[in-house]
Order: C-alpha cells, then structure tokens, then sequence
C-alpha cells in the first residue's frame, strides 16, 4: 500500500514507471487464490485511487493559474507551429513553382541578365565621356595657373582611356586627336617653361656695375635688372645646394599655392610632368640644344640693358671706345652664367632623382654639367672674339719690326756714300727705315673708317634670335679692338679659373682659356710690338729731321 501510494503520489513518475504499476497490480490479481482477496486488493487499489485523485485535486486547485497559462501557451505555440507548417508548406509549393517557371524562362532570364550588365557598363561609360568630355577646360585651366603635373596627370590618364576603354566611341576620334595634339603642346609647354626657369634670372643690385663716372649713371641698369618683371627668382630661394637635394622625396603639387614661390622646387615638378608625359630623353635632348641660343640671347639682353642705360643719360655707346662698358657687360654676363649653372645643376638633380627611382633612361640620352660648361665657353669665346676684333686684327695684322733684320738706329745717322737705288720688277730692295701708319695723317685716316663701321654681330646672333629676345638687332658696348683685353683679362681670367674648378680639369686647358691665351700670344702682344715699332719710327724720324736742320745751319754759316 505504502509502495503504491509513493508510486501514485509520486510526481516523478514516468510512463515507464507508471506501466511497471500497473503490471504488478495485473499480476497480483491474476495469483490471488480467492474472490475475497481479490476484493482486498480492488479496494486496497480504490483507496490508493481515491487518495491520488484527492490529492490531485490539490494540486490542480493550488496550481490552475500556472495550469491555464501553461494550456495557453501550449495553445499558441501549437497554433505558430501549425501555421509555420502551413507557410512553409506554401513556400515549397513556391519554390517548386518558380523552378518550373525558371526552366521554362531560363534563356529569356539569361539575356534579361545580359542587358542589365551592358546598361550597367554604359552608364559608367558615359560617366567617364562626361568626365573626358570636361578634360581641355579642366587642362587650360591647370595650365593657366601653372600647374603643370596636375594637367600632365590629367591628360595621360584622359588619352589612356580613350585608347583602351573608350577606343570604340566614335563620337571621341575628334577629341582624341586634339588631346594627342595637346600632349605635344603641353610637352613644348614644359620645355619652354623649364628653359624660362632656368635662363630668366637675372643679376641682383649686389651685381656691382662699374662704371668710371659714377654709381649714379648706373643705377639705371641696375633698375632694370631688378625689374620685377625681369627678375623671376629671389637669390635667397635658391641658397639650398642642388648636391643637398632628397633624391627619394616625392614630388608634389599644391593647387592653393603659387608654383613660382619656390624655383628648385617648380623644376622637380616640371621635370617630373615631363617623366609623367614619358618625355624625357627628348626633354633632355631639347633642353641641350637651347643652351647656346639662350646664352647667347643673355648676352644681347644685357648688351641691350647697358645701351639703353646710358642712353638715357644722352651717350651712344656705337661712337665710344670705352673698354670699361665691356668689363661691364661681362661682369652681369658672368652673374647670369653662374646662376643658369646653378639651374641647370637642379635639373640634372631631378633626372637623376628619376633614374633613381628605377625608370630606365640612358645616359647617353641625357646632358651633364661639362655640356653646359661647355656651351658657356663657346658663347663667351664668340662674344670676345666680336669685342676683341679677332678676325680684323688677324687679318690685317702686319709684320711688325721684329720680324724684320736686325738694324742700329745709329747706323742711320751715320756718314754714308751715295747710292743708287737698285730696282726690280719696278721695286725698291732696301729695307724701309720709317713706316707711316702711325703718321697724322694715317692716324685721322683710320680713325675716320672707324668712326663709320658698322658692327656686324650675325655671326654670334642670328636675326631669328634677336627677335625671339624682342630685339632688333644686337647692340654692341664699345668697338671691337684688341687694347679691349687689358680692361677685361683680370675678372675674365678668374671666371675661367671658376669653369675649370667646375669641370674638374686641370688649370689652363679649358677651351676658353686656350683661346685667351692664343688670343694674347698671337695677336695682342704682336699688336703691341706694332704699335711699339710705330712709336719708335715716329721718334727716331723727329729727331732725324732735327738733325738734318742743325746739320744745314752749320753748313750755311761755314
């Protein structure tokens, strides 16, 4: 009985229990010997009946709130449950439609497909046709302001694009080939600017502009050499040594700035466009070749500048032979030489920058410091051979007295018989004892035929230059003579030294100073061993003529 109730009561039980209970139950009545106990038994069972079910009641009344949610709960869930069958029900009803559906429009699917990625490609092509179509506003505008990388960026990736993606656009040829043709312009654009960048600075008023007169006269000059117009650059800008530049610096552009302030670093980032435009062998070949007519047009700027100053003060230079305005001339001439060494030192810094970083560009295609040197030589030489009247003086330079005999002046004067003069062919054989060239008469002859030459410079400046420069023709300082040397050899001796220390030779076998040297060896000390000879013929026939007076006094009175 006890067993039964812990069974019954029990809220532990599980079915499997509950199956054990009833079996045993099973058994007991079936090996009962009589009806009596098994009446003991069902009443027993009814007892244990009615107290489960009491007890059951009990618990049902304490717990029917928990009873009811819980019937509710298990009411809703079952409902969801049952409506999630019926969803997925449907949903695999569905699913088996549209694959049926998918079967039978799978080819129309298939090309649906298609047009919406081909409309998808147009619309980006037409984005970047827009984009194209905005590109030469956007260039002149970059190329106004001066930033050149920014449109060099813009019209290579602009030209990429119309010959990959956008090849087949007809409707782009015309503004294809005006960008190709644009891209040669932007390449001469760069090469001008970079020849302007190297070759416009000119002379600051530490430059001392000697003049004999007075620093005042020269403070026109002076004027227009400073001239903001002129002078492009600050000396103080371009006090960072070209050796002590960053190789591995990138090369930026700022669009807020202005790309002039800083001159070093507008030509890293016209010689980076240039390597941008893959243009650089050329660049460097064209940058070469305009050394000498830019050194040369230097030259007539400065000739023009000091003419025109000391125009104003009422002088023509044409008509004066005044050494002192050549030393001048040259002085600013050196000035400006050492600043376009100086650029061009920064420049050949920048490409080296660029084969640094591993773009292969040979050097044979490119220039060195010993070309530019090279060049300024060559156009100084010409310039003195101009004012030092080279070819006149080589020309019409005579035999001077000595390279004629050996003779005594006394001999002259000395007691002698008299002879007759041998003649052959119609000419005299004895040697000439005095020479006229230096006479008055000669002298005023001379200087008449020089007062009216007229200097002709083609040689060192062609009429297509002059004109590049705004000049019509070159204008000299002074007139070529030879005596010009004297005025000039000192400070055009130390320029010399200051090419031969760039160019690392040794000292005197710089080309320029082969030719000063042949200059002053040649022609210049056989001016003045003419010029000596002339002196002293002038003096010995003055005081041969003295005698010859004395000498018929005495013979009269005796």
């Amino acid at each position: 009985m006890d067993e039964t109730e812990r069974i019954a009561t029990s809220p532990s039980s599980k079915g499997k229990e509950t199956s054990e209970f009833l079996m045993r139950i099973v058994r007991t009545l079936s090996h009962s010997a009589d009806f009596e106990q098994r009446e003991k038994e069902k009443a027993r069972i009814d007892k244990a009946y009615k107290q489960s079910d009491k007890k059951l009641g009990e618990l049902v009344t304490a717990h029917y709130e928990d009873l009811t949610k819980v019937t509710q709960d298990f009411s809703r869930m079952s409902k969801c449950i049952n409506d999630s069958r019926e969803r997925i029900t449907k949903i695999r009803e569905d699913l088996s439609s549209c694959k049926t559906l998918l079967h039978c429009k799978r080819d129309e699917l298939r090309r649906l497909w298609i047009e919406g990625v081909e409309h998808k490609a147009m619309v980006a092509l037409l984005d970047q046709v827009e984009l194209i179509k905005e590109v030469p506003v956007k260039l002149d505008n970059f190329i106004i302001s001066k930033h050149y990388l920014h449109a060099t960026d813009l019209l290579v990736n602009a030209v990429a694009k119309l010959e990959k993606p956008l090849a087949g656009i007809d409707a782009l040829r015309d503004l294809k080939a005006e960008l190709i043709a644009r891209n040669e312009q932007l390449h001469e654009t760069l090469i001008e600017e970079l020849n302007k960048q190297i070759y416009a600075a000119v002379p600051d008023q530490s430059v001392s502009l000697k003049r004999s007169s007075s620093y005042r006269r020269g403070s026109n000059l002076t004027k227009q050499l400073s001239d903001p117009e002129c002078k492009q650059t600050k000396p103080t800008e371009l006090l960072k040594p070209p050796e002590m530049m960053d190789l591995n610096k990138e090369i930026k552009e700022d669009l807020n700035g202005n790309p002039e302030e800083n001159p070093a670093h507008f030509i890293a980032v016209l010689v980076e466009a240039l390597f941008v435009l893959r243009k650089i062998p050329d660049s460097a070949e064209g940058i070469k070749s305009k050394i000498e007519p830019e050194l040369s047009a230097i030259v007539a700027r400065t000739s023009q500048q000091v003419v025109d100053s000391y125009a104003q003060q009422g002088e023509s230079l044409s008509s004066q032979n005044q050494p002192r305005f050549l030393l001048e001339l040259l002085e600013n001439v050196f000035h400006q030489f050492r600043n376009v060494a100086r650029m061009h030192k920064i420049v050949l810094r920048n490409l080296q920058r660029i084969i640094v970083s591993g773009v292969p560009v040979r050097n044979e295609l490119l220039y060195d410091m010993n070309d530019v040197w090279s060049k300024i030589q060559a156009v100084l030489e010409l310039v003195l051979r101009e004012y030092l009247d080279v070819q006149t003086s080589s020309r019409q330079r005579a035999p001077t007295s000595f390279d004629e005999p050996s003779t005594d002046i006394n001999s002259y004067f000395s007691k002698k018989k008299p002879t007759k003069s041998k003649k052959h062919h119609g000419k005299s054989d004895k040697i000439s004892l005095f020479r006229f060239d230096a006479s008055i008469h000669a002298m005023s002859t001379n200087s008449y035929v020089d007062d009216n030459m007229t200097f002709d410079t083609g040689n060192l400046f062609h009429v297509n230059l002059l004109s590049e420069v705004g000049l019509g023709k070159h204008q000299m300082v002074c007139k070529p003579s030879v005596n010009n040397i004297t005025a000039i050899f000192m400070p055009l001796e130390a320029f010399i030294k200051e090419v031969e220390d760039a160019v690392a030779c040794q000292d005197g076998t710089s080309s320029l100073q082969s030719f000063v040297t042949e200059f002053i060896q040649n022609i210049f000390l056989g001016q003045v061993h003419a010029t000596v000879s002339s002196s002293i013929a002038a003096a010995t026939k003055g005081k041969q003529l003295c005698s010859y007076i004395e000498l018929s006094i005495l013979t009269y009175h005796t």
